[in-house]
């Protein structure tokens, strides 16, 4: 025999009459109020089973719509963290771009300066050669003026102005040639204003004798005198240190044997003299080859090529001086307008970089919505 659901028998049983109630689970006949207490105890169980079975919905409804919230924030953080790369990396890159165009325009503005100042100085250097040849002529004839302006004021005789002269001379002279033996010869001894012997390996090699005259007038005695203290002394040079020359001279003249130079050029001129002096002696010539070797010295001091590189030693020696002041003031102009244009870099910078996470942050928030 088949059994009847619970459910069905209970409907069966509304439909039965009040006096033909049946059992709903076996269908046979009871009584009423035994049909009715079977019926509430039908109800109350569906009762409890509907309660469990929504209880078990809404328990895995909550661990559904947990897992689905667990996902979805799992995927917004992995949406985050790939933005913030993606934001990194961009600021990056715009950094590496700044940095080699800042470089790029640095390299750029330094060759220009370096390409505007080689020309500048070509062409001060052309427009300065002559004018500064002319410059050293009208300097001499202005210190020579100076010098005869002075005589003038101080009153003070020609021996005077002769000895003060020869001391500059000897102090001069002693600071060149720290290693070699100079002495001044007492006023009123007969000789030269001062010797000045040659040492090399604590032994003197050879002599030159100087004279030194701050006169306002040329005299042919000068030499005769200065030649006879030479032969005297058994000098190998004599110089006679002076701004006056004979007529039709300058500078640097040889007369007699006698070298005639101007102030400003005679350490200079030492310097060949005591060059020469060291090579004779070191190869121990005889008088003839001696004396020949000193007349084609003398040939070479008087040229034209000595005096243009005489010429070329002050040229050069001003364009140093020149060129340290020309320097200083260029690198000062450098720095101020590198400084300036740092700061326009930096303020570019700033802009690029503020472009740049506008545009990546208004795509992150959208991303993110």
């Amino acid at each position: 025999m088949t059994a009847t659901h619970p459910a069905v028998a209970v409907r069966a049983g509304r439909q039965a009459t009040t006096h033909n109630d049946s059992c709903p689970w076996c269908g046979h006949p009871i009584a009423h109020d035994k049909f009715e207490a079977i019926q509430a105890k039908i109800a109350a169980q569906e009762h409890e089973r509907t309660i469990r079975v929504e209880r078990e919905l809404r328990e895995k409804v909550a661990q559904e719509k947990a897992q689905i919230e667990s996902e979805a924030r799992g995927k917004v953080d992995k949406a985050n963290r790939t933005a913030s790369a993606a934001v990194a990396k961009a600021k990056q890159e715009a950094d590496r771009q700044l940095a080699a165009q800042k470089s790029i325009a640095e390299t750029v503005l330094n060759e220009r300066l370096r390409q505007q100042r080689d020309a500048l100085e070509k062409a001060q250097a052309k427009s300065a050669d002559a004018d500064k040849a002319a410059a050293f002529k009208e300097r001499q004839r202005l210190e020579k003026r100076v010098a005869d302006l002075q005589r003038q004021l101080q009153h003070k005789t020609a021996d005077e102005l002769g000895e003060g002269a020869e001391v500059d001379l000897f102090e001069t002279l002693k600071g060149q040639f720290p290693n070699d033996r100079l002495s001044r010869v007492r006023k009123g001894t007969a000789g030269a204003d001062i010797i000045h012997e040659v040492v090399h390996n604590n032994r003197v090699c050879g002599r030159i004798v100087y004279d030194s005259k701050d006169r306002e007038a040329w005299r042919n005695d000068y030499i005769t005198k200065l030649r006879q203290d030479q032969l005297a002394a058994g000098a190998d040079h004599a110089v006679l240190s002076t701004r006056v020359f004979p007529a039709g001279t300058q500078q640097i003249h040889v007369q007699d044997g006698v070298i005639i130079a101007n102030p400003a050029r005679v350490t200079d001129l030492v310097h060949i003299l005591r060059r020469q002096v060291l090579v004779v002696d070191a190869l121990r010539m005889s008088s003839e080859a001696r004396g020949e070797k000193v007349a084609l010295l003398y040939e070479f001091i008087t040229s034209e090529p000595c005096t243009q590189l005489f010429e070329q030693f002050d040229t050069l020696t001003e364009d140093l001086l020149e060129l340290d002041v020309k320097e200083k003031t260029a690198h000062d102009n450098v720095w101020k307008h590198r400084g300036s244009l740092l700061r326009s870099v930096e303020r570019a910078h700033g802009a690029l970089l503020s472009e740049i996470e506008q545009i990546i942050g208004t795509s992150a928030s959208e991303q993110s919505a």
